[in-house]
């Protein structure tokens, strides 16, 4: 055999090769970036100590977040903050969410990493129930190897200084996914409750209250095509405290008056019902979870 017809027959197979990996197993070359999510707010110490955890690890890391500020012990609301924060970033992000009601419990810590080669490190509570709904699982690990954890005393209350952040760095830093801890084939989820169409009504639930008091649904705007229901229509819309308003189905805010009620269809792609320059939830005495119906209206 020729040395060309050689090297062709070479190359073909590392190219036979490199078509069979699949996501999972493909190395994602990380970034350097490490992002949290936590609801840790900002008085205390628990922020500062855990980046200094991290950067114990990886001193070159660069550390940033989407937001200390989830409601306490909201893992829901952590997790739809989470997925529509995430998916922003780029290739080869270390994220590292500590949303913890049943930290110190029997409940485990895990890494998944994602189909777009993103690592996300929690507690298995929910937390990653939409990242993994909207990034695609390539592989759900434990964290057990304990030289990926805090070497010092370790807290039953603190994993996020403890073991999330120490591990996430590790992963920032380069470790092998495999060195994480064994492959779990089934990871936590939070119940997903989804809008449909009912007897001619829309009928969803509150997944959010935001910082600005709006009530941030589960309805898809495929629905509202469903019901031929048209930008500029006044709509109906109920909740289940039994609150009832009048507003305009808009397209942003300033679409109507300060102080009227508004219904849109906001940045993450699911209806929001407000009151422009106002807080609704607050108004009406709203909740997370809560059902929302939304009818066309004659007024």
């Amino acid at each position: 055999m020729s040395k060309c017809s050689s090297y062709g027959v070479r190359l073909l197979l590392v190219l036979l090769i490199v078509a069979s990996l699949t996501p999972s197993t493909m190395a994602a070359e990380p970034n350097g970036l490490i992002i949290m999510i936590t609801d840790f707010g900002f008085k205390d110490f628990y922020v500062g100590a855990m980046k200094g955890a991290m950067y114990k690890v990886f001193p070159q890391a660069r550390i940033d977040a989407i937001s200390h500020g989830v409601s306490k012990f909201d893992v829901k609301e952590g997790a739809y903050t989470f997925a529509k924060a995430a998916v922003e970033f780029p290739t080869g992000t270390v994220f590292v969410g500590v949303i913890d009601p049943g930290v110190g419990t029997q409940r485990k810590p895990i890494v998944m990493k994602t189909k777009d080669g993103n690592y996300f490190v929690a507690p298995d509570n929910g937390l990653l129930t939409l990242i993994g709904d909207t990034m695609g699982v390539a592989e759900v690990r434990e964290i057990t190897n304990r030289a990926v954890m805090r070497q010092d005393v370790q807290s039953s209350t603190f994993h996020g200084r403890d073991i999330f952040g120490p591990a996430a760095a590790h992963l920032a830093k380069g470790i092998a996914f495999e060195k994480i801890g064994p492959v779990l084939k089934e990871y936590v989820r939070l119940p997903i409750a989804f809008a449909k169409v009912v007897d001619g009504e829309v009928v969803g639930q509150i997944d959010v209250i935001d910082e600005y008091g709006n009530a941030i649904t589960n309805i898809r705007p495929d629905l509202f095509q469903e019901l031929g229901i048209q930008v500029g229509q006044t709509i109906e819309v109920e909740f289940a405290n039994q609150s009832k308003i009048h507003c305009k189905y808009v397209k942003a805010y300033g679409d109507v008056p300060v102080g009227d009620y508004v219904g849109l269809f906001g940045s993450g792609g699911v209806f929001e019902v407000a009151i422009n320059q106002g807080n609704l939830a607050e108004g009406l005495k709203l909740e997370t979870s809560e059902k929302c119906i939304v009818r066309s209206s004659s007024d």
